[in-house]
């Protein structure tokens, strides 16, 4: 973690909005009859391809206002996305917002036809909207790392281990943690740890971990703390310096390190990798 203060990220920033207010009057957000922003509800995610298999995950976009109909988002895929077109396909380019709802969910289905173990980038832009009012759309990206993951055994990363934290402040020192396996996903892995201990921001997190093809990604970890205002202090998988996993060691003593990337965003200062160790006791 950088040696830089970190707030709570408000989730209105107050001065975008330009409201007016007299001497006499506080400007109250309106919610219905507002500007509507309508943005990515988080910067990346990640879609996990079985080998040979499919995978999906869901994007969520978010506006600001609330309508009595439904709303639609156009979304567009970067021309900076470095994955193979022939892996993945929107379910549709356009996302419902259901009437009396903040958001709505982009699917993005997995194919491996040529699926890479090490993650690349399906790159997300929002391009127009039919939110009123008027409406703004964020120039925020969305980036989904689609990547290649292997069956695990299950009792493979699962038990009781120590967190260790290599001394940049995300994680603790010689944390007990239980890991167990995500009854949702097989190959993830999922134990609960405090994040940014010290910082007057911290708290317990689900710190889930995705086992690829013997590499390990973690899932981003997002509290909605900054240190601009502007983005959000965020860590995520680390792509291709993603450190690796052996199916044959998980006895008592093994020391597994897991690397990621740290400020996702540049909010605190320049992204970099970190890592943390996991050792089974």
């Amino acid at each position: 973690m950088k040696n830089i203060k970190i707030t709570i990220l408000s989730l209105i920033v107050v001065a975008f909005f330009g409201c007016d207010q007299d001497d006499n009057i506080n400007t109250v957000f309106d919610n219905v009859n507002g500007q509507s922003l309508v943005a990515f509800a988080a910067a990346s995610s990640d879609l996990a391809v079985v080998i040979d298999g499919t995978g999906t995950v869901d994007v969520q976009i978010e506006v600001s206002t609330v309508s009595d109909s439904d709303r639609t988002v156009t979304v567009s895929v970067d021309e900076s996305s470095t994955a193979a077109t022939e892996n993945y396909a929107l379910a549709s380019n356009m996302v419902t917002i259901p009437a009396g709802s903040y958001s709505g969910l982009l699917t993005i289905n997995g194919v491996d036809v040529s699926v890479e173990p090490q993650a690349e980038t399906i790159v997300l832009n929002i391009e127009d909207t039919t939110a009123s009012n008027p409406s703004f759309t964020s120039n925020q990206q969305h980036t989904v790392n689609i990547f290649q993951i292997c069956p695990v055994p299950s009792d493979y990363l699962v038990g009781d281990y120590i967190l260790t934290d290599n001394g940049n402040g995300n994680f603790g020192q010689n944390v007990p943690v239980t890991i167990s396996v995500d009854p949702d996903e097989a190959t993830n892995r999922t134990f609960v740890a405090e994040f940014l201990p010290g910082t007057g921001v911290a708290r317990d997190v689900d710190v889930v971990l995705t086992l690829g093809c013997n590499f390990f990604n973690l899932n981003t970890i997002d509290i909605n703390v900054t240190c601009t205002q502007v983005t959000g202090y965020v860590i995520g998988g680390a792509g291709a310096s993603n450190s690796m996993y052996d199916l044959d060691n998980d006895d008592v003593g093994t020391v597994h390190t897991v690397n990621y990337l740290e400020d996702l965003e540049a909010d605190c200062g320049p992204t970099v990798v970190q890592n943390f160790t996991l050792t089974k006791i």
